[in-house]
């Protein structure tokens, strides 16, 4: 039975040509999406870092030991700051022999990077820096510049810390280093900046340090790191592992994606395959062939299209690694220099599952094909059969489907609206929407046709002329045709109905939920006058906020972002949110919190106001366990409760102590995320926004209207999504377009007998061909509109949610990306259609029909 499938597909090529180049794309793009993926688990050696020269390292753990409800295992837990090192293990560590205490702190000169660091000089030979000219900081008004340039020793220099800015005169450069952009000052400055000690490096005897460590609290207290791991306490080693971290969820979706789609695809190529040799397989049972041997038939075939188009989409996976790693750096998704090798097993594993999909997709065209009888060789007719089975399966599972899926959105928009705030969760009650429309597709292709061609229908009824005379011979030709050949306007409509829909619905509902947190900040500066935002800088300083306060009428909320750290799942993880602190009465008088319970007024120490969504949902004066973010434990009680869920802040607070464990970890004080200003009645707004101008002036901040904070939000949080979007999006999108265009060429080519029928009854060749383009045009747009379908009601429960959490919220539907997609559709489909459809005429005048079947093309 395998030398019959071989024979088979060498002498019938055409008719696997689309499951081979569907299959071989699938495995293409699953191949490149594993070997990026492969390429971001774990990081790759950065060369020198920050404590690359230290021989022995300790640093702050960062983990707390985390028990869950009713018992179990300790889980350790990463906290988002990092606190200092004990006094006591510092001694202890010390008496081990040489250390090097490291204090690093905010610092960035006035024309510096965001990302510039202040550090002691004595650190410095730590990381490898050596002076290219100068001297070493000798007096505290004195820096060294890391990657400096010789002409600047001996200028003075302006540079601003968490705590205002300052002056110092240039003593000496280094040279540039990858892994940072470094300001250093005396030691004794630098630890007046940031007393705490983050990191030690200890020249004496590991085996030492490590029981010095253990004596003076062990885990939980600080961590000893030797060789390789003395990249984890380098901040840029971290940057760079979230940065690939980042990547793999959206590759990891579009392979999934892509590698469902494969199956559907390719099943459905094969079943058009099968169609198109009914007759064939017919005659095999005519001479004796059982159905099981006819099964086995068709299995062998896949297995072998399936082992041919792996080892070709292996290949293109190989070659397309290179170019989507290129793109991932160019859309600065990953850091300059992201390569992606080329692995055997990740090019084993793709080639592994195209073939499972090839045998998987190709389960039910075999199931079909043992059910084809001895006596259908015998028919004259080749109309298609389409069982009344088939088309009630279609139904029940679309319908399953996409019911389950808007089930799930009602749900959703009703009991848990703050789930659709979360992009995840987002996408996880899309896609059985998407699976809905697609199963749904061919069955609703019809009506959708009958649709959009109800118009020229009606005009032709209104002027007393038949249907066929609404839009000429080629137009009533057109729908019949579309209409009565099921199999080909399904193929047609499928991809189309997969790539609108799954566009629309994702670009949509992360749309909505982006202009929604926009929402949320609007509202809460719907009071607000003014603004006051970093300007090249990563925050505030404290400076700034003294000055913004200093000036007369003007009531000012000072925002400094931090974090709480609450037990989720009822309490089996710990996690952290987002919060922030704020003067209550400040934050009363100037922005506009949706409070539903309590007072902001009762804001104070040992109190928190918190999102309605916050685990556990508590009430207004139960008290809460939570961790500050440096992992600290308190216990807070609810002083209000907000009524939104969308908001980027999830809990207030106004304790000094969250803040000096939150962003500022180590290296001091906390920079403000933003500064909220509210006039007196009657102020003069252009003289208070000048008198606010001259404040900030030169200390790293700007003033702007809250229409600009709004409308920057906008734009971030825009571009954020869009390139995330694209990495989904692209190689599913690619795929369906290519499948398309397959599905399109393989039935157009089986329509010879059709064709030369027209052109027997009198159509010219150019009719013909405009019969072929408008009937795939009618099947690409009533694609489209199936897509839309979906689209409106994916992104309607999204919206109905989030209505529930922020208020009235805009809705937005991608029509213009959708509109773009079917275009593309349609360029794509048209000469897929059109030219096979030409040659299939060339020559033959309408004598085709006298050959019979059509044969191999």
């Amino acid at each position: 039975m395998l030398s019959l499938a071989l024979a088979s597909v060498r002498l019938r090529w055409a008719s696997f040509v689309g499951s081979f180049v569907a299959l071989a794309c699938g495995v293409a793009l699953l191949a490149t999406s594993l070997l990026v993926i492969s390429a971001t688990v774990g990081v790759p050696d950065q060369g020198r870092q920050r404590f690359s020269e230290a021989p022995v390292l300790v640093i702050a753990d960062l983990n707390v030991d985390f028990t869950p409800a009713g018992g179990g295992d300790v889980q350790p837990t990463q906290v988002p700051a990092q606190p200092g090192l004990p006094a006591g293990l510092l001694a202890a560590v010390a008496a081990t022999g040489r250390t090097v205490e490291d204090h690093t702190f905010y610092a960035q000169l006035a024309d510096g990077p965001r990302d510039q660091v202040g550090r002691a000089w004595s650190s410095a030979a730590l990381g490898g820096y050596r002076l290219t000219a100068g001297t070493a900081p000798a007096t505290d008004d004195q820096v060294v510049l890391g990657g400096g340039r010789p002409e600047q020793i001996g200028r003075s220099v302006r540079f601003v810390t968490a705590d205002g800015p300052h002056t110092a005169t240039v003593s000496g450069v280094t040279g540039a280093e990858a892994f940072e952009h470094a300001v250093f000052f005396t030691d004794a400055r630098a630890a007046r900046f940031s007393p705490a000690v983050g990191a030690l490096a200890a020249f004496g005897p590991a085996d030492a340090v490590r029981r010095a460590v253990e004596a003076n609290g062990g885990a939980g207290v600080a961590r000893v790191l030797t060789g390789a791991e003395r990249a984890q306490a380098d901040p840029h080693h971290a940057e760079v592992a979230a940065r690939l971290d980042g990547v793999q969820t959206p590759l990891g979706l579009s392979a999934a994606v892509s590698g469902g789609t494969a199956v559907f695809v390719v099943g459905g190529t094969f079943a058009l395959s099968i169609a198109q040799r009914r007759r064939e397989l017919a005659l095999l049972r005519l001479i004796g062939a059982t159905r099981r041997q006819l099964r086995a038939l068709v299995l062998r075939e896949a297995l072998v299209v399936g082992v041919l188009a792996s080892a070709a989409g292996c290949a293109l996976g190989a070659v397309g690694a290179a170019p989507a790693g290129r793109w991932l750096v160019d859309h600065d998704l990953v850091p300059d220099g992201f390569t992606v090798p080329v692995t055997g097993w990740g090019l084993l594993v793709a080639g592994a599952i195209g073939l499972l999909t090839a045998l998987t997709g190709v389960l039910s065209s075999a199931v079909k094909a043992g059910l084809i009888s001895p006596g259908e060789a015998l028919a004259e007719a080749d109309a298609e059969r389409t069982s009344r089975a088939a088309l009630a399966f279609r139904w029940a599972s679309g319908l399953l489907v996409l019911g389950g899926g808007i089930a799930a959105l009602a749900l959703t928009a009703r009991g848990w609206p703050d789930a659709a705030a979360s992009v995840a969760d987002a996408l996880a009650l899309l896609l059985p929407i998407v699976a809905g429309c697609v199963l749904l597709a061919a069955v609703l292709a019809g009506p959708a046709i009958r649709l959009l061609t109800a118009l020229p229908a009606l005009v032709a009824r209104l002027r007393g002329r038949s249907v066929e005379d609404g839009g000429g011979i080629v137009w009533a030709t057109a729908r019949q045709s579309a209409l009565t050949a099921f199999r080909r306007t399904a193929a047609t409509t499928t991809p189309v109905v997969l790539i609108v829909a799954f566009a629309g619905c994702l670009v949509g509902s992360i749309d909505t939920i982006d202009r929604a947190q926009v929402t949320e900040t609007r509202t809460q500066l719907s009071a607000a006058d003014l603004v006051v935002v970093p300007a090249g800088t990563p925050g505030l300083s404290r400076t700034v906020a003294d000055r913004v306060r200093a000036v007369p009428g003007v009531r000012a909320a000072v925002i400094t972002p931090t974090s709480l750290m609450a037990a989720v799942d009822d309490g089996q993880a710990l996690v952290p949110f987002r919060a922030a602190t704020a003067d209550p009465a400040a934050l009363a008088a100037v922005d506009r919190l949706p409070v539903v319970a309590g007072s902001l007024a009762d804001l104070g120490p040992g109190a928190v106001v918190l999102s309605r969504t916050w685990p556990g949902s508590p009430a207004v004066g139960a008290r809460i366990a939570v961790r500050l973010a440096d992992g600290t434990p308190r216990e807070l009680r609810v002083a209000a409760l907000l009524g939104t869920g969308a908001e980027a802040v999830q809990a207030w607070v106004t304790d000094p102590d969250a803040v000096t464990g939150g962003v500022g970890g180590v290296g001091g004080p906390a920079l403000a995320e933003r500064i909220d200003l509210r006039l007196p009645p009657g102020a003069d707004r252009a003289q208070a926004a000048a008198a606010l101008r001259t404040a900030v002036d030169g200390l790293g901040a700007r003033l702007e209207t809250p229409e600009q904070v709004w409308s920057a939000a906008t734009d971030s949080t825009a571009r954020d999504s869009w390139n995330a979007l694209l990495m989904i999006l692209g190689l599913a999108i690619g795929y369906a377009v290519i499948t398309l265009a397959n599905s399109l060429v393989m039935t157009t080519g089986d329509r010879r007998r059709e064709l030369s029928l027209l052109r027997l009854a009198g159509a010219t060749r150019g009719q013909v061909l405009r019969t072929v383009a408008v009937e795939t045009l009618l099947c690409v747009t009533a694609g489209a509109l199936l897509g839309g379908l979906g689209t409106a009601i994916s992104v309607g429960g999204s919206w109905t949610a989030l209505t529930a959490l922020v208020g009235p919220t805009p809705v937005l539907v991608p029509w213009t990306v959708m509109g773009v997609l079917a275009a593309c559709c349609a360029a794509v489909a048209l000469p897929a259609a059109v030219l096979p459809a030409a040659l299939a005429l060339r020559g033959r005048d309408g004598g085709g029909i006298l050959h019979g079947a059509a044969g191999p093309a």
